[in-house]
């Protein structure tokens, strides 16, 4: 069996070239894709020999994951972040996340495997719905050049495209990997592989409850439904609504 430090090797590299702006845009897709499911099929595979092996499951852990607000943007990168973290199986909240060109933080709760997967990922994939929604925004006003009746129109309009199709991106994103992990369910049906999926799930929502046990949900954000539709679409090719909020400060928690 391969290696921690072999399978992040492999994903680094496939990552690199996802990122790489010589390559298509479809090639980056595919690059990303197989990284996602590497990382998946090597935490399983772990887990499974564990289980097999008589040992402890990993722990369930915290990850603190900072997003940029750069732009005013951040909630919806963070609400990127969160529906990719969400479909790796993981129990996800956002702490900070005001309408506001500050940083914020999406708290990830998951076995230790799945949070070193998600550090590795989560960049690329924000790396990549940034690229792609500037130029989707660029196209998108393009075509509609001329039909604003003052810049600042104009301008309203791209800032909230760009801020749809990045939420859109991601559920796109979180389609892919759910069903990812949904044919890895399938075939370890009856077997050991089973059982550790249903406790990882288990143990992470216990941890994750006992953790935040005051969670809210707020209003969803207003969005464009062209940068919506634009971002789930790519996303959906790529890799691999409501709000809660914790009862502490401001804490806001993007919904699923």
């Amino acid at each position: 069996m391969a290696t921690t430090h072999d399978i992040a090797d492999k994903v680094r590299k496939l990552l690199d070239k996802a990122e790489d702006a010589a390559v298509t845009e479809e090639e980056a897709k595919t690059y990303s894709a197989k990284a996602a499911a590497l990382v998946a099929k090597f935490n399983l595979d772990a887990a499974i020999l564990r289980h097999k092996e008589g040992k402890r499951p990993e722990p369930i852990r915290l990850l603190e994951f900072e997003v940029s607000g750069q732009g005013w943007h951040g909630k919806a990168r963070a609400a990127l972040v969160y529906r990719v973290a969400e479909a790796y199986g993981a129990e996800v909240c956002t702490l900070g996340n005001k309408m506001n060109g500050a940083p914020r933080w999406v708290l990830i709760m998951a076995p230790a495997a799945t949070l070193k997967a998600l550090e590795l990922l989560l960049p690329s994939i924000l790396l990549q719905a940034e690229t792609a929604g500037t130029e989707a925004a660029r196209k998108h006003m393009a075509e509609r050049k001329g039909m604003f009746d003052t810049a600042a129109n104009a301008n309203i309009e791209r800032r909230s495209f760009f801020r749809s199709y990045l939420p859109g991106y991601g559920n796109g994103v979180a389609e892919k990997i759910a069903a990812s992990r949904q044919e890895m369910a399938e075939k370890v049906k009856g077997k050991p592989g089973e059982l550790v999926l249903v406790t990882d799930a288990e143990r992470t929502r216990a941890a994750f409850e006992k953790r935040f046990p005051d969670l809210k949900t707020t209003a969803a954000d207003k969005h464009n439904e062209a940068g919506a539709i634009a971002g789930r679409r790519d996303g959906r090719t790529a890799d691999t609504g409501q709000a809660k909020v914790s009862g502490k400060g401001n804490a806001a928690l993007n919904g699923k």
